[in-house]
């Protein structure tokens, strides 16, 4: 097979893996996100929607970036060994950089929403935005 054929496929599962996992992990948080902004859900749907346009952001720029337009150093013209390690490195990056951005927004979720709602308590008691 030639090089540029397992880039293909290896852009292709990268986008596929961005369609799914982005949709199921936000299906899943919505609940987390309800409960972390329950004295405002307003601000909740908005920060989930501000997080998914960021998400999307940083993987296509990820795709993006570790897209190859010619052979790597080391490839030859048919898929070897080093390709098909670069390319699970690839796979492996994008995995890896969705589960640490999932799991420093659960960590900071409840830390922002504390703020958020510290915020708008402080709005309710002088009837005008605090001022820092």
């Amino acid at each position: 097979m030639d090089w540029w054929i397992l880039e293909l496929i290896t852009v292709g599962v990268l986008i596929a893996a961005l369609l799914v996992l982005g949709p199921l992990i936000k299906r899943f948080g919505r609940s987390y996100a309800a409960d972390v902004f329950r004295a405002n859900p307003r601000t909740g749907k908005s920060y989930i929607v501000l997080m998914d346009i960021a998400y999307y952001l940083i993987f296509t720029a990820f795709i993006l970036f570790t897209t190859h337009f010619e052979p790597d150093t080391g490839w030859a013209d048919t898929v070897g060994a080093d390709q098909l390690r670069g390319e699970t490195v690839r796979l492996g990056g994008m995995l890896l950089l969705m589960g640490v951005l999932h799991g420093a927004n659960v960590l900071s979720l409840p830390i922002v929403g504390r703020l958020l709602g510290l915020s708008r308590r402080m709005e309710d008691d002088t009837g005008q935005p605090e001022i820092a």
